[in-house]
């Protein structure tokens, strides 16, 4: 029997409580923590920080949950959720890391609170605001009562009463006239759950006098990415409003070049599949993580804090270019990912460039990208594939879209790391 997801365990709490006539009748459905804990815990079962992260059914029926006191929740079809703007032309500003500091490895970074940590030290957050901040918040937190309104998927508009729910910050910074709260994401999602940013929000605006600043943070590729927001109406969840977005990435990065002729294109193994993991910067974590040391798939993700199913393609990606070994349950590093970690951090993404652009639709994705300085589009890379004659398990046009989203991430972090071929 096979072991039930958080989309199984809901679809039983629908069934048992009859969730979907309480919401048709009453336009809400409320349920408590300990109801939720029967069936799993409920920090698992209710955190839902994008669109495709919901259980089944939630997306069937266009439904979102909010906690809105100490172990309470209220299920509806609430508008929840705001889209990341995408530029398509990368424009990062370039900044240094202070050359003193030996605590932080600038190429490991795979955490939010060591991306927060590089943005605050090199002065990007201070840059975005146009003040000097320091570091005054973080964690968890329990708020005051407050209410608000939230639109519906039917064009209505509902009010909820929240009391003292807990709230938590990655990062928040404090200047003269401002105080910056940010979301935090070491992925780069096509939405985010804006209570993430507005319970905190009202949080604070009872508490001080100053302008605050809503902020979603994402790090991927070795890009930081600001997306600032305000909030028109304080009591109206939805009236979030885009500011601005503004991209860094470290100086270190800069001018690194490979010459075409050191690109020696490999025939495809298909013993091995096409890699489906977005992040690159998340690959080398896995090299460093073992360094010195074999793991699992739980291994890996619980170092990402994903789902076993991730973990195992993560490791299936950084074997697909020859960086691990599977020997029995484990893995291990190969010889040659031995030696690229051995080298200075420039050296190592030279080598790890060139790894990526022996392989054909990699190359021609980024041949791509240097003729029109934008990205190509999936129908591109999936053309790439398909005559480059790679290894993807289905026909299904979904599974070749997410095998092209990695190559379009892998990409990006050459161009976002300054390598160029010549």
């Amino acid at each position: 029997m096979k072991n039930k997801t958080v989309s199984d365990y809901w679809d039983e709490i629908f069934l048992r409580y009859d969730v979907l006539k309480n919401i048709n009748d009453k336009g809400f459905f409320k349920i408590s923590a300990n109801q939720i804990k029967e069936y799993k815990e409920p920090r698992l079962m209710t955190k839902f920080d994008n669109r495709a992260s919901r259980p089944k059914i939630f997306k069937k029926y266009n439904l979102g949950i909010l906690p809105i006191d100490n172990g309470e929740y209220l299920i509806g079809r609430f508008e929840l959720y705001e889209n990341v703007p995408k530029r398509m032309i990368p424009n990062p500003k370039e900044i240094d890391l202070p050359n003193y500091l030996e605590s932080i490895d600038p190429d490991n970074i795979y955490s939010e609170s060591n991306a927060l940590n590089v943005a605050l030290l090199t002065g990007m957050i201070s840059s975005i605001i146009g003040e000097d901040l320091h570091e005054t918040i973080s964690g968890r937190m329990r708020a005051n009562d407050f209410d608000f309104h939230v639109n519906t998927t039917d064009n209505q508009r509902f009010t909820i009463n929240v009391k003292k729910p807990q709230i938590e910050v990655d990062g928040g910074y404090e200047g003269k006239e401002k105080l910056v709260i940010i979301e935090a994401k070491n992925t780069d999602p096509d939405d985010f759950i804006i209570r993430q940013l507005y319970y905190p929000y009202r949080f604070w605006k009872m508490k001080v006098n100053k302008e605050i600043i809503p902020v979603f943070f994402t790090y991927k590729n070795g890009l930081y990415d600001f997306y600032i927001y305000k909030f028109i109406d304080e009591k109206d969840y939805n009236s979030i409003c885009f500011i601005d977005h503004i991209s860094y990435r470290l100086k270190y990065l800069r001018n690194s070049a490979i010459l075409r002729n050191e690109i020696h294109m490999i025939k495809e193994d298909l013993n091995i599949p096409f890699p489906q993991a977005d992040s690159f910067t998340r690959i080398k974590g896995i090299l460093n993580f073992l360094i010195d040391r074999c793991c699992s798939t739980n291994d890996i993700a619980e170092l990402f804090e994903f789902t076993k199913r991730q973990g195992s393609y993560y490791l299936a990606a950084a074997r697909y270019l020859g960086l691990v070994q599977k020997n029995k349950k484990f893995y291990e590093l190969t010889n040659k990912a031995k030696h690229i970690i051995s080298l200075s951090i420039r050296d190592r993404n030279l080598e790890l460039g060139k790894l990526i652009l022996e392989h054909r639709p990699f190359f021609l994705a980024y041949d791509y990208y240097k003729n029109n300085r934008i990205f190509p589009s999936n129908g591109d890379i999936i053309e790439y594939m398909k005559r480059s004659g790679v290894n993807i398990s289905s026909n299904n046009e979904k599974v070749f879209e997410r095998r092209a989203s990695t190559v379009r991430g892998w990409i990006q972090w050459i161009v976002y790391s300054g390598i160029e071929i010549l």
